[in-house]
């Protein structure tokens, strides 16, 4: 419970899945955790269970895509809690639709939450680290950053987005002793995996085979990952990016 005390985090995205096993992560390690979503209710139950835990939380709403709300959490939570220390920038969506299908607004959600968000909270969240002498950001991206799927463009073009971001906030504010990298999971069981594979968008068994390790990872699995990116063992790591996917960019051969 020491690694991260008195450490101020920041997750995006924490209501569920990936964002809540890392809000959890980082409350074991210590640390005092600000949950945002996009409504501060929805945020309510993982703050409820880190502080059964004897942790310190806070939930907030925040539509993190939108600079004016993004400018006044941050504020907030600064004047409520501290400068932060650990932001992490989990807030994702994704809506698969072929090319020639896909229409504007799907274009413009995935680019304004999966890279936007990222710009706006990492630039608020730096002014703060910048004073009072460093701090670490990581971004949650994908495989899909690197690797071509069908029907993912405006996704795929995103977490593309967010490697590159990774690397020039990094080589920016190196000098201000802040770190800068990214974590991109493979294909994790979530609620958003479970919906897709419903929809019959993807299917859960092809994808454990086509892993090598033979299993989605968890949000565990990622969240174990932000916390070594996160501490001090981490110090000289940055602008780069993580790939935390059971061996599926590794696996040339299908």
């Amino acid at each position: 419970m020491t690694a991260f005390a008195k450490k101020i985090a920041v997750v995006t995205g924490a209501s569920r899945g990936i964002g809540k096993a890392i809000a959890l992560e980082l409350a074991d390690a210590g640390a005092r955790v600000a949950c945002l979503a996009t409504r501060a209710e929805n945020a309510a139950e993982i703050v409820a269970e880190i502080q059964s835990k004897g942790g310190v939380a806070m939930a907030l709403g925040c539509r993190v895509e939108i600079g004016a709300e993004v400018t006044e959490v941050f504020a907030r939570l600064k004047e409520e809690f501290g400068a932060v220390d650990i932001l992490v920038n989990n807030a994702g969506v994704t809506h698969p639709q072929f090319t020639l299908d896909m229409t504007e607004e799907n274009w413009d959600l995935h680019m304004n939450v999966n890279a936007k968000s990222i710009f706006l909270c990492s630039q608020a969240a730096a002014r703060q680290m910048k004073a009072h002498g460093g701090g670490c950001i990581i971004n949650i991206g994908s495989i899909l950053g690197r690797n071509a799927f069908p029907a993912t463009l405006g996704y795929c073009a995103s977490k593309a987005a967010v490697d590159h971001m990774t690397r020039v906030m990094a080589i920016e504010w190196a000098k201000y002793k802040i770190r800068v990298n990214c974590v991109a999971p493979g294909y994790v069981r979530t609620e958003l995996i479970d919906r897709l594979a419903a929809e019959g968008k993807l299917t859960l068994k092809d994808l454990e085979k086509r892993t090598p390790q033979r299993r989605l990872g968890s949000g565990v699995d990622i969240a174990k990952a932000v916390r070594y990116v996160a501490s001090d063992d981490a110090g000289f790591m940055t602008g780069e990016v993580l790939v935390i996917d059971g061996g599926w960019s590794a696996f040339g051969y299908y």
